[in-house]
């Protein structure tokens, strides 16, 4: 009765695991896609020239890599138009700890520390398919801008 008792609480904790796992990850690296951004962008949301010709500068170059515990963001330094001169943006690269929240078939929910700061945010991937995903260019931050605009990412590897 004892092997029973052991049996089922093993096939009982093998289906919690089975249940909380993510249909989707987040493994591997992904590039920005400029193109596909772009193409929500002018279809869907409302900018300013201005403001589409930078986004259209700066979409398109940033990675990120995704082990199963860290990430790792680059983002090179890019040339970019602004108010009629150009002008050198520097890039950046950070690795830092993250968490997966929830997830499911079509998105995963994962927190981390700001760039290059302390507090916790917390950023919402949904998937197109198993190797493109987009996130929301927006915020509840009041220094952020809300541009009601998807930035597409490709994993690439």
């Amino acid at each position: 009765m004892r092997l029973i008792g052991q049996l089922l609480f093993a096939l009982s904790l093998m289906a919690l695991g089975h249940a909380r796992a993510c249909e989707r990850t987040l493994l591997g690296t992904w590039k920005s896609d400029s193109k596909r951004s772009m193409e929500f962008i002018a279809a869907n949301a409302i900018l300013r020239p201005k403001t589409e010709a930078f986004l259209g500068a700066m979409l398109g170059h940033m990675t990120m890599t995704f082990t199963s515990n860290a990430l790792h963001t680059v983002m090179p330094d890019v040339d970019v138009t602004v108010d009629g001169q150009l002008r050198h943006l520097t890039g950046f690269e950070e690795s830092k700890p993250y968490k997966t929240l929830f997830c499911n078939k079509s998105e995963i929910v994962w927190s981390a520390k700001r760039a290059f700061g302390k507090e916790e945010d917390v950023t919402t991937f949904q998937f197109v398919g198993p190797d493109t995903i987009w996130v929301y260019m927006g915020s509840t931050d009041p220094l952020v801008p809300d541009l009601n605009a998807r930035e597409y990412f490709q994993r690439v590897q």
